[in-house]
């Protein structure tokens, strides 16, 4: 069993920032880990992966305002439903995030 799969203190602590991210505003997985003081982007990847769909998965993005792969239809239907700021993208999702006005940092 993967450690990810059994959660923990890294588990739970990725799990907790992204279910602080609001409504319509993104963070990457990079800025996920950098929260709690850790780099990691594919470590917090590989969280999402396994528990991803206890918390507002789809605010989680790739660095450059992508959405989560694999999963471009599904988000944009929340991104759409919660104002999330959109901008086309030469991509085989046809869009990205506008991380300029998207990111979101916890105070």
């Amino acid at each position: 069993m993967a450690v990810f799969e059994r959660g923990g203190d890294y588990t739970d602590a990725v799990l907790q920032v992204v279910d602080t991210i609001p409504a319509g505003r993104v963070m990457t997985y990079g800025d996920v880990a950098w929260t709690f003081g850790r780099a990691g982007a594919r470590a917090v990847g590989m969280v999402m992966r396994y528990h991803g769909s206890t918390v507002a998965w789809w605010r989680v993005v790739r660095a450059g305002g992508h959405p989560p792969t694999g999963h471009e239809a599904a988000a944009r239907a929340h991104y759409e439903a919660e104002g999330t700021p959109l901008v086309p993208a030469d991509t085989p999702a046809g869009y990205r995030i506008d991380l300029k006005r998207a990111l979101w940092s916890p105070s």
